[in-house]
């Protein structure tokens, strides 16, 4: 579901207040395998961006009706999205994880919240039949640190912050955030331009402004790199993503089938 989520991520608008926004994700292997839908609010110099990916039929059953959540709220300054809280959370039919990140910039520092909930079977005795059952049990965990490196900016909020697209001098980029890089792997994307574009827009559908390729390191450097093709549109909003053969699935796709803008 990492790859789903970097599907969605580039997604950024110079005008818009209030967008809401569904993609549906489609495999060769099991086609229609879930959707993403996108919200993104602000409110005077506060903003509040909301990525909800979920999976459907086969997907669901293979793994176990996942679904993953990510928010980022913040501030808004001088054109520049802050983030004061970004948060993951996973949930499947038994378990439950939420990352929730506190920045704090004058300090410089980050705060991490992890806490995790599972269902597990467990002997429990019965004391009407004076035996001993296996029972269902929620197990709960939680744990905070600071971590030791600090970033300014978290996935949803770098890629609102890379509005100006195509149009900077400077057309590759290396994403450094919260949520979208580690030690073990990097992400970056590029604008794809001339000639190149020209073969990459065949892909896509009518509408596609710009085009990007993501490409995100795997955690093992034996496995094959697949980037992902980003196609915007002329209001600078994602419209398609498409990656390609992966193993045995095949390709994936997200195809935008819901878009509405509100200005204020």
């Amino acid at each position: 579901m990492k790859i789903l989520f970097m599907l969605f991520l580039l997604i950024s608008s110079i005008f818009a207040r209030d967008i809401s926004t569904r993609y549906d994700v489609h495999v060769t292997m099991f086609g229609h395998v879930g959707y993403a839908d996108v919200t993104l609010s602000e409110n005077g110099h506060e903003y509040e961006i909301k990525l909800v990916a979920k999976t459907i039929d086969v997907a669901a059953v293979l793994l176990s009706n996942r679904v993953e959540t990510f928010t980022s709220r913040g501030k808004i300054k001088n054109g520049k999205y802050i983030p004061d809280i970004f948060i993951k959370t996973k949930e499947t039919t038994k378990k439950t994880r939420v990352q929730t990140y506190y920045f704090d910039h004058n300090k410089k520092e980050i705060t991490l919240i992890e806490e995790k909930s599972k269902m597990v079977n467990r002997m429990k005795f019965d004391s009407e039949t004076y035996s001993l059952k296996l029972k269902e049990v929620q197990e709960k965990s939680k744990n905070e640190e600071v971590l030791d490196t600090y970033v300014d900016n978290d996935a949803l909020s770098s890629y609102l912050n890379s509005k100006y697209g195509c149009s900077t001098k400077q057309k590759n980029h290396i994403l450094v955030a919260i949520g979208a890089h580690n030690d073990k792997n990097n992400v970056s994307y590029s604008c794809i331009e001339g000639s190149k574009k020209q073969v990459a827009i065949l892909n896509f559908s009518d509408g596609i402004e710009n085009i990007y390729n993501l490409h995100v390191e795997p955690l093992d450097k034996d496995d094959e790199i697949v980037d992902v093709l980003v196609g915007y549109d002329s209001d600078g909003f994602l419209k398609e993503a498409l990656m390609g053969e992966v193993f045995w699935i095949g390709k994936m796709s997200a195809k935008r089938v819901y878009h509405e803008i509100s200005k204020n």
